[in-house]
């Protein structure tokens, strides 16, 4: 099946002035970008001219080597080109309709990954591999190879079904983590052992940003918004068998080399 096969996008079949985007940065965390209500004026500044003539404009993130996840589609308005920069600047409306695809529809970009925009009428009609289950995070990638924003960590927690390689192992192992404030450096670590492991204890952090913790409690109260800066990883796993005492003896292990009680968010 390819994107031309979605009802959602019959209204493109007979259009020749639709492009397809592939975006992908290194400096930037688009997915969060676009949770934050920002993708849209990222998408919009454009050293060159990207839209061309396009009258929409259907774009997605790079996901894996040459896959790409849907994130919505824009009707271009207006352009606008600086003279002195030679960047370009669109006016764009997100259309409506496609809410129940976004983050969920994957599609098969192909091999030339560097032409990151593409006619759909041309190259663009791409195959698609997926639909994910509503409300997935993304893929388990092992226990030291992500780091969740708060926001990923909320919806995660909140659909166990939908992120279920994630629960299965999450809940069966014991750890030391680290929540990075990705704004200031500032850390906090913290353990999670016995019933539920990690993901019981990530699920206070859900339901409550300070997850009880006193310091934390004191940054939200100088900076309300500072959890949306919040990344959450791993830094050890251990045996689920593993008692209180040999956790929280890594875990301070973890403070001292860190230095987390001296210039993080640890007390003790």
């Amino acid at each position: 099946m390819y994107i031309l096969d979605l009802k959602h996008f019959e209204r493109f079949k007979e259009s020749k002035k639709v492009k397809l985007l592939r975006h992908k940065d290194d400096k930037y965390d688009l997915l969060n970008m676009m949770q934050e209500g920002k993708f849209e004026n990222y998408q919009n500044k454009q050293s060159w001219d990207v839209f061309g003539d396009a009258e929409y404009i259907i774009s997605f993130i790079a996901d894996r080597d040459r896959y790409a996840k849907f994130i919505g589609v824009w009707q271009v308005i207006d352009k606008s080109k600086n003279e002195e920069t030679n960047d370009y600047s669109y006016t764009t409306i997100e259309c409506d309709g496609y809410e129940d695809l976004k983050g969920r529809l994957i599609i098969n970009w192909g091999e030339g990954t560097r032409s990151w925009a593409q006619w759909l009428h041309s190259k663009g009609n791409k195959k698609i591999s997926e639909v994910l289950p509503e409300n997935y995070v993304m893929d388990f990638p092992g226990f030291y190879d992500f780091q969740l924003t708060y926001n990923e960590l909320k919806v995660m927690i909140s659909n166990p079904d939908s992120n279920r390689e994630w629960f299965r192992m999450l809940s069966s192992t014991s750890g030391v983590y680290i929540i990075l404030d990705s704004l200031t450096g500032q850390q906090y670590v913290g353990s999670a052992y016995g019933k539920g492991g990690i993901w019981q204890r990530w699920g206070f952090y859900a339901k409550n940003p300070t997850g009880g913790n006193k310091l934390i409690n004191e940054l939200l109260l100088e900076r309300p918004d500072a959890y949306k800066n919040f990344k959450y990883s791993i830094l050890r796993v251990l045996e689920h068998s593993s008692t209180k005492e040999t956790v929280i003896e890594q875990e301070n292990l973890i403070k001292t080399k860190l230095g987390s009680r001296a210039f993080g968010l640890n007390v003790n």
